[in-house]
Order: structure tokens, then sequence, then C-alpha cells
């Protein structure tokens, strides 16, 4: 798949006026949202990791200041991913080793990864504690960020709805590949699974939550 920087200010406005529904958000009765940060590894945003996605740069800047203006109103759980043997090393023919640089969480973002739950494919539901986590925590909905749009990130908000939560899944909250990917997961998950706002919405939503 082709890769191309993508996440600028453009891409995000043009997504936000084709796939959020503000009444969607406000018609949720939301109680106790958490943030899942999934696979903030050097692995794809750091330049010398081996999948480094050409937003990176862009995504940290957005991703930082939004944890930063939410992390005393609400708790972020961080995902670790690697694979070895499994059946992702069988598709993409390589392992991603549960050690090393490409497994750290990228530096930038590490003094927020206070809790860590380690997984070992794309949802972070299978076969991981999260579920019960989120369940001591009274969890009802999930914030749902991170790495890859399509992938992991996809993958896991449609698991949490089955599982019963809330999605909202921030527009400019993830990265990817390229914007074509970006928008798929987008169209689908607002379709029928995730309200789609930008990561300012989320903060200004949040201050109404207070």
């Amino acid at each position: 798949m082709l890769r191309k920087e993508y996440l600028d200010d453009e891409f995000v406005g043009e997504m936000r006026k084709r796939y959020f529904r503000e009444d969607k958000l406000f018609s949720l009765s939301i109680k106790k949202p958490v943030i899942l940060a999934i696979d903030m590894q050097n692995y794809f945003l750091s330049p010398s990791g081996k999948a480094y996605l050409p937003s990176a740069e862009s995504f940290l800047k957005r991703i930082k200041n939004f944890f930063n203006a939410v992390k005393d109103k609400v708790s972020i759980i961080f995902t670790q991913h690697c694979h070895e043997g499994n059946s992702l090393s069988r598709w993409w023919g390589d392992d991603m080793r549960c050690e090393g640089h490409g497994f750290e969480i990228h530096p930038e973002l590490r003094d927020f990864a206070i809790e860590i739950v380690r997984k070992h494919t794309y949802s972070a539901f299978h076969e991981t504690s999260l579920h019960t986590m989120l369940r001591e925590r009274g969890a009802d909905t999930l914030i749902i960020t991170g790495v890859m749009t399509h992938l992991c990130c996809e993958t896991t908000a449609r698991d949490a709805v089955n599982h019963g939560y809330n999605v909202i899944f921030p527009i400019d909250g993830s990265v990817t590949q390229n914007r074509e990917a970006h928008e798929c997961s987008l169209k689908a998950l607002s379709h029928g699974f995730a309200v789609t706002p930008t990561l300012r919405d989320v903060i200004e939503w949040m201050h109404l939550l207070e």
C-alpha cells in the first residue's frame, strides 16, 4: 500500500464535514469515557521504524496536545503490540518482535503510558485484560486513538461495540499509511459503529461533561 503524508487541517476538515454526526455524540448519554491509545510505538512513529508512517510527525503533535488537554479528566490506557509466529506473522511474512526499540512506546508519548496492555493481534480486546480493566472503571465509552486507523484501531472499534461500549473515533486521533485507507475506516465506522468528531470537538465535549 502506498505510503503518503496526508494528516493536515484540510483533510481533517473535509472528513468532519462528511462523517461527523454531532447529534449522535450528544444522544449517547455517555457517563464514563476512557481513552484507548493503540500501539503508539517506535515501529510506526519513529523515522527509523520499519513501518514508519509519513504523517507521524503531524499526528504526534495533535495527539500530544490532546492528551495534555484531557489527561486530568479521563483515564488513558495504552496498548503495546507485537506478534511472533501467529496469523499476523504469516500474513505480513514477518514478526514484530516483543522487544527492542521498535516495540517501545514513542518517547514523546511515554509519560502518558502509565497503564499498558500488551496485545498480539489487531483487536485490543482479543486475549487481553482490557475488558476487565474497563469494567473495573465503570467505563461505558471508548475514545479510540492510535495506529493504524484501518487495522488495529478500526478492528478494536468494532470489537468495542460488540463488548457493549459506545465508541468515539476522532478523525485526527489515529493515523495510517494514506488518506484513502483512513477515510475508508471513517466512512464505515461512522455508519454503524462510532461517532467521528475531531480531537478539538472531543476536548470541547469533555468540558460539557464536567
